[in-house]
Formats: structure tokens, C-alpha cells, sequence
């Protein structure tokens, strides 16, 4: 079974593994921005996995298998400190548009 399948079929497990009530907490208060950002990085992650299983990808500099390891740990790296730079950048824009919504709420008298 190839890397893909594995991936996959983990995502299928858990998608079906979830129940209704937890499948409704994680929808609950969802929003365009927030399912673009997911569709987002599902798509940069599958193209990580792709990228990872092609070894014509990786340059000729890397030739022996230690050098492609390091390469492709390189990539992951980078990958992984992108990845959490944009959930840190996501996680602040949610946090300052409750702030801005309680302070709303607040102004027209609701607590």
C-alpha cells in the first residue's frame, strides 16, 4: 500500500470514526475564511506527501540516500514552520474578531 493510500485511509477512519455530536461541535460556528484555510492546507499537505514519495523530484546533488533523507527532512521542516506560522496568524484573526464581536455585544447592551 502506497504513502497515499496510507493518508487516505487514516482521513477516511477518522471522518467515519467521528459521532454526531462531535461532528456537530466541530461545525458549529464555522465560517467561509475558516473552511478555505482548511481546504487550503489539506491541499498543501497532500502535495507535501506527493512531493515526498517522488524521488526523480529531488536534485542530483542528493544522491546517496542519507542526502535525500536530510533533503526531504529539510522540506518537511520548512513545511511544518510555514504551516504553524499561518495557524498562528489564523488563531490571533479569530481572536481579535470575538474581541471586536464582544465589545459589539457589549456596546448595544448584551453581556
Amino acid at each position: 500500500m502506497e504513502l497515499k493510500d496510507v493518508v487516505l485511509q487514516t482521513l477516511n477512519e477518522i471522518e467515519n470514526g467521528v459521532d454526531e455530536k462531535g461532528f456537530k461541535d466541530i461545525t458549529f460556528g464555522v465560517n467561509t475564511g475558516e473552511i478555505e484555510f482548511l481546504q487550503s492546507f489539506k491541499e498543501r499537505l497532500f502535495v507535501l506527501f506527493e512531493g515526498l514519495r517522488q524521488d526523480e523530484l529531488w536534485t542530483e546533488e542528493a544522491q546517496d540516500s542519507q542526502s535525500k533523507a536530510e533533503s526531504k527532512l529539510e522540506l518537511i521542516l520548512g513545511f511544518l514552520q510555514f504551516q504553524l506560522a499561518l495557524i498562528d496568524a489564523r488563531l490571533d484573526s479569530i481572536n481579535r474578531q470575538m474581541m471586536d464581536a464582544e465589545e459589539g455585544n457589549s456596546n448595544l447592551g448584551y453581556s
